[in-house]
């Protein structure tokens, strides 16, 4: 529900000026995808599909890989006998890892005189369109992808295209020495494509087929190669039938309904505009409902090279912040093909937790896994990172929050949140009264060195706090199972809430105090590009900052973390460095956290890099790195300025800098099923309209100077804001409006007889 309507720039221009793949137009239906990118006058489309996968190799459990025997090494002081419990799959002398594949692209060469004038991007309709200048005049070449189709339909006059060539990935030397070390097969040509046999997938046919008006390009499977051609010709010939304006014309409408459903967002700054769109538009493209869980580049995997880091799923930060702009921009059907996908995943998850610490009622997840959530190896500490598997219960619990769904809360949530928290408890010892996690990890902090391993890691403490938190919700509101609830709460009462130690920085205030240690003994010492210690704050916001104690300790956390700078971040850590900001009432660098983003991580496209674009802002630098997550959680970061669910209470435009003195937003989800939306002027908040999808009781930070009134069931009233918020039940199906209230308001209305 949109109460405020608002006009987003759905075209987007793009740069004509475009070195390498990812500056180029993105199009995806969630599976298939390309991106549109020039060399002078050829236009380079580069594709790939998101599950075209090598599954060989990757991390090797050993019997004798169990947290005891574990433990043991690392207590002993043996690291190097721990870490060798962790081994990967050799082929050739080198390490062989489960690996999404580059596919290639097709070169399309304008004929003589035909000129590309400009390019645009219209994400309602999910085309991009390039105007071309002739002897003839002004011409167009439009291209999409069908949202039910592997295939990418491109339309133009019969005078501006000359040729198309084909060229699989093989063609580079890179994906060569790829497939070499790895005794993948060369390509075979085809009319018009190339078929690709895989050693244990299947294989897998591109092909083409142009005629004077337009190109049609396919991708398929087959379990032979003769069946994987015969799939990609039926791709074709079915596409052969129809023009491209009606092949596209249920991806239109898709794609606006999707739009219509999507939170609108204004500021009066256009960048920070586009950079929310995109990101949604990116998110949609990386995990359309219905289709594929998001991976570290969708399916834009580029031509020229094998995709960094395998393009795989890593559940320490990159697919959270792949899907984080879901809840708020009310896009949550994005979020199913994750929990589709995990729940596939639940007989490997509960035999990797039989495995490690021998319970019968658990899940274990690594950090980085396949699509069949298998350890691909690299950084064995995150294969032991617990709270990869109760990141996805926090997910998942966010998403019954958001939704109101309860039949999801109770049948799906609940029993992953308690299996979860089994193997913690596995991996817990009595420490007196108390209990700890003598190993434990603070994500990519020390990598997998000795010094990348500790007890009581904040980011574990946090992990299981939420954990507990949420089950002994559910227990309260539910009456589940009163001896498990004991057990929780029996954990909770006992194992630390987090850990802190001795202020780090003070060199302009030597008052004494605690600050979050990342683990016992270890505060952070150095820049670091995961804020897993922080994420207490969020995205877990077990911290209270109404609490005296903990509010100081959170504050000097923050002062150490901002004196130890950016020099080692990635581009990741920014938008996750601006919710941090904007949580703790610093909207300015909240903002500007989105603005070194755009400048140090983004290329012209929007698309986010791990690197920087250039040295002297961070450690990391160099291009040609694009991971899709920090483009996307960005859209989340921007959302932050407007909605911010906080324990339990919903503020508005506290995180939107005093600069902007114009701003609005549009149908934003919170907690609690509420669709918002509100507007601000000259300064200052002047609406504020809630809609309840269901039966609930909002708890809205009080947004005006002053007093407040609501609109309900064609009334006014005053409203009480105890403790600055307002509380009020609604009903299903219910809309209420919020302004500040008047003088004459003041005096004359009651609030009385509005309560449920």
């Amino acid at each position: 529900m949109k109460a405020i309507p608002i006009k987003p720039a759905y075209t987007i221009p793009w740069t004509l000026e475009t070195s390498f793949c990812h500056d180029g137009i993105p199009l995806s239906n969630g599976v298939f995808g390309a991106l549109v990118w020039f060399e002078g006058e050829t236009v380079m489309l580069t594709i790939n599909r998101a599950d075209f996968w090598d599954h060989r190799g990757g991390m090797i459990w050993q019997e004798a890989c169990t947290y005891e025997r574990l433990k043991s090494f690392l207590q002993g002081g043996d690291f190097e006998a721990a870490r060798q419990l962790y081994t990967t799959m050799m082929m050739n002398g080198k390490e062989k890892r489960p690996a999404r594949l580059a596919m290639g692209r097709y070169e399309v060469k304008l004929k003589p005189g035909v000129s590309i004038v400009s390019a645009e991007l219209r994400l309602k309709e999910a085309e991009a369109v390039l105007r071309c200048r002739t002897s003839e005049g002004e011409r167009f070449i439009r291209l999409s992808v069908p949202i039910d189709s592997p295939t990418l339909a491109v339309s133009c006059d019969a005078e501006v295209i000359a040729s198309v060539e084909a060229k699989p990935s093989y063609s580079f030397e890179k994906v060569k020495a790829y497939w070499n070390d790895f005794e993948i097969p060369a390509p075979r040509r085809i009319r018009g494509g190339w078929v690709q046999e895989l050693p244990e997938d299947p294989a897998c046919a591109v092909m083409s087929e142009h005629t004077d008006s337009r190109l049609w390009i396919a991708a398929e499977y087959g379990s032979s190669v003769e069946a994987a051609v015969q799939a990609a010709y039926s791709r074709i010939r079915e596409a052969g039938h129809l023009d491209y304006d009606a092949a596209l014309a249920s991806t239109r409408m898709h794609w606006h309904a999707l739009w219509e459903q999507a939170a609108d967002i204004s500021l009066p700054d256009r960048e920070i505009e586009n950079m929310y769109y995109l990101g949604l538009y990116r998110m949609l493209g990386n995990s359309m409902p219905g289709r594929i869980a998001p991976t570290l580049q969708g399916p834009w995997a580029e031509d020229y090279r094998n995709p960094p880091w395998s393009c795989d799923y890593h559940f320490n930060i990159n697919v959270q912040e792949c899907l984080w702009p879901a809840y708020g921009a009310n896009l949550l059907d994005s979020l199913k093909p994750l929990f589709k996908m995990v729940d596939s995943w639940k007989p490997t998850l509960a035999l990797n937790a039989k495995r490690f610490v021998g319970i019968d009622d658990g899940y274990m997840l690594g950090h980085s896994v396949d699509d069949r959530g298998r350890p691909v190896g690299g950084m064995w500490t995150g294969t032991i990172d617990q709270a990869n598997t109760s990141w996805v219960a926090q997910m998942m619990w966010q998403y019954a929050e958001y939704a109101g769904d309860e039949q999801f809360l109770l049948e799906d949530v609940y029993p992953f949140m308690k299996k979860a928290l089994n193997v913690f408890f596995a991996m817990m010892e009595r420490d007196g009264d108390a209990y700890a996690l003598p190993v434990s990890v603070s994500p990519e902090y020390g990598g997998s060195s000795p010094e990348g391993l500790g007890r009581n890691s904040t980011f574990f403490l946090v992990n299981v706090h939420f954990l507990c938190d949420k089950l002994l919700k559910l227990e309260e509101r539910y009456g589940l199972d009163a001896e498990y609830a004991a057990f929780v709460a029996d954990i909770r009462a006992k194992l630390p809430a987090y850990t802190a130690g001795p202020r780090q920085f003070q060199e302009f205030d030597r008052k004494p105090g605690l600050e979050l240690y990342l683990w016992e003994g270890q505060p952070l010492e150095v820049s670091h590009r995961h804020h897993s210690h922080l994420a207490g704050i969020y995205p877990f916001d077990t911290l209270d900052m109404s609490d005296p104690e903990e509010a100081a300790i959170v504050l000097n956390s923050y002062k150490s973390w901002v004196d130890k700078g950016m020099g080692r971040w990635a581009g990741w850590s920014m938008p996750w460095a601006s919710m941090i900001h904007n949580r703790l009432g610093k909207p300015d660098m909240a903002l500007l956290s989105l603005k070194l983003l755009k400048e140090v991580f983004m290329m012209p496209s929007y698309a986010s890099q791990h690197n920087g674009t250039y040295e002297g802002f961070t450690q990391f630098a160099g291009r040609e790195t694009m991971q899709i997550e920090a483009c996307i959680a960005a859209s989340a970061a921007v959302l932050e300025m407007f909605v911010q669910c906080v324990r339990g209470k919903i503020r508005v435009f506290t995180g939107v800098p005093a600069r902007f003195k114009d701003a609005s937003f549009s149908g934003v989800r919170a907690e609690g099923a509420f669709l918002l939306s509100g507007k601000k002027e000259n300064g200052k908040v002047i609406s504020v309209t809630v809609y309840s999808e269901q039966r609930n009781v909002l708890r809205l930070f009080h947004p005006f100077e002053g007093e407040a009134t609501v609109l309900r069931d064609g009334r006014r009233a005053v409203v009480s804001a105890a403790g600055g918020v307002i509380e009020l039940g609604l009903r299903a199906g219910e809309t209420v409006s919020f302004e500040p209230a008047s003088a004459a308001e003041a005096v004359t209305y009651e609030i009385g007889g509005l309560e449920q």
